[in-house]
């Protein structure tokens, strides 16, 4: 069985729930933050009322620092102390060759007592591994969204959250809140979780709460950022981005939010390359209008659909980088901004 959203994954859960759950749970998806949401439900989930969670023992590793010897001790071993146990494998994408193979002979013949969940960016879905593990398991794998697809359904995801916590909050509200921070939703929702001990017992949140707790300087001057390279003004780009890294906004959350940028004025130029305007943009992008709008196409027009494109693919680059290199995150930013400054595609 497979699912491609949260809310379907939830509804599965709450069927399974207390004593029918799966032995293997498969979590796909690019955002960390995503993935452990989904987690985070399936095992309160499985740990159920309060008094029963002292039954319930969950032990989580990463990948790639578990030998396979010590991964089929973890399924295999024997429960003392809890009737339900769960293993959780974090950057599944990270098994090497070796354990892949022990865990497809696994799969035949699970150890029922243990709930096995793999968490992972993704999975290559021809492999033996991913076809024998979605046999006999549940698989979310979370859709990427398009940047403006983001923008639709994160002040969306945003008031669920509120409702979550018994408080509300108007459409008009969310949007300003992604105006501020982003698409992001880590970073959303750890804003949200000071916004609720702000507002104390009042179950309403509001602008001006919003204005109040939320800082939106990193996030202006970001986009500020994205704007100075569309106009290939590398010295104000160069300027504003170690002014950034000097204020400690961390270089990932500074090149996602970078790539969000390219993502819609790649969006914006596409349209305008198919022949549409302005009505058709402002459709897509409800807050672009008056002179936001005639911004976004100014630059559009001016840097150019393959640009945006091949500029997208070097900040994914710079972002892998960034993880795997070791290289300093002055150094990365001073080379991509003069390669998206400066480079014609």
């Amino acid at each position: 069985m497979k699912f491609t959203n949260l809310r379907a994954f939830e509804k599965h859960i709450e069927g399974a729930a207390p004593s029918h759950f799966s032995s293997l749970y498969i979590v796909l998806g690019k955002e960390a933050f995503q993935r452990k949401t989904a987690v985070d439900k399936l095992v309160t989930a499985m740990k159920g009322a309060p008094s029963a969670q002292s039954e319930f023992d969950v032990q989580s590793f990463e990948s790639d620092q578990l030998s396979s010897k010590d991964l089929m001790q973890e399924l295999n071993a024997f429960v003392l102390f809890a009737s339900k146990r769960a293993v959780l494998l974090e950057s599944a994408e990270k098994l090497d060759k070796e354990s892949m193979g022990i865990l497809e002979s696994y799969f035949e013949k699970p150890n029922r007592s243990v709930c096995l969940i793999l968490s992972a960016t993704s999975l290559h879905h021809g492999s033996n591994f991913y076809k024998k593990a979605e046999k006999i398991g549940i698989v979310l794998e979370f859709v990427e969204e398009k940047s403006w697809e983001k923008e639709r359904s994160v002040p969306e995801w945003i008031a669920t959250t509120v409702a979550a916590e018994g408080k509300s909050i108007d459409a008009t509200t969310c949007r300003h809140f992604v105006k501020l921070l982003g698409t992001q939703q880590e970073l959303i929702h750890s804003e949200l979780q000071k916004l609720f001990c702000y507002i104390g017992t009042r179950t309403q949140i509001t602008m001006a709460d919003v204005s109040a707790i939320v800082s939106s300087v990193p996030v202006e001057t970001g986009f500020q950022l994205g704007e100075a390279i569309f106009r290939r003004d590398g010295t104000s780009a160069l300027r504003i981005c170690k002014g950034l890294l000097l204020e400690e906004t961390p270089f990932i959350v500074l090149l996602r939010q970078l790539r969000s940028q390219f993502q819609t004025e790649y969006q914006v130029s596409a349209v305008l390359a198919q022949g549409g305007g302005a009505s058709e943009i402002t459709q897509l992008f409800p807050y672009m209008r008056g002179a936001i709008l005639e911004r976004h196409m100014t630059f559009a027009q001016s840097y150019g659909k393959q640009n945006f494109k091949a500029g997208i693919l070097k900040i994914d680059e710079i972002e892998l980088q960034a993880k795997n290199s070791g290289l300093s995150s002055d150094f990365l930013a001073e080379l991509l901004i003069v390669r998206l400054v400066t480079r014609t595609f």
